[in-house]
């Protein structure tokens, strides 16, 4: 073969070699591109993994922390109502207290007056009583003075027609 041929068959096969060498580290870089981009597409994804999980612990922990915060003041509220009724109740027993307080010196005063228009009842009862006792002995004395009254102008009328017991002929 010529050299000329040989030549050319060299440098064509040189080129191509380089292509290939070209070809074969472009495949290789891309390869290690390819590579490097998985590994950042990777880490990226652990990056945001890792904020979301973060990001859930900061909120799960907001969320406890008002739960909490709900919590005590759902408790404290409850203690000043339960203060508040018991408050309530102190001051409705007292006021019961003094309700009965005074019913019972109500009674007690309503039981005394009536004691008492009761003995006055049963005193004006006895005067009336003895009023009429002593209107009926004065009536009895009464109507006993106009008997004798009466028999005595009988008697007296019949003395001063009678006559005497020695004229009884007459």
């Amino acid at each position: 073969m010529d050299k000329k041929i040989w030549l050319a068959m060299t440098a064509g096969a040189a080129m191509m070699s380089q292509v290939a060498v070209a070809d074969l580290n472009a495949g290789i870089n891309a390869a290690v591109n390819a590579d490097a981009d998985a590994k950042a597409a990777e880490q990226e994804v652990r990056d945001k993994r890792d904020a979301a999980k973060a990001d859930a612990k900061a909120q799960k922990k907001a969320m406890e922390e008002k739960h909490e915060k709900m919590k005590d003041d759902a408790k404290a509220k409850r203690d000043e109502m339960m203060d508040d009724a018991e408050a309530h109740g102190e001051e409705m027993k007292g006021h019961g207290k003094r309700m009965e307080d005074e019913a019972r010196g109500k009674r007690d005063a309503a039981m005394e007056k009536m004691e008492e228009n009761k003995a006055a009842a049963k005193q004006r009862h006895e005067d009336a009583k003895q009023r009429a006792s002593e209107a009926g002995a004065q009536a009895e004395v009464d109507a006993q003075a106009e008997v004798d009254a009466e028999e005595a102008e009988v008697k007296a009328k019949a003395n001063a027609k009678a006559k005497p017991w020695y004229n009884f002929w007459d």
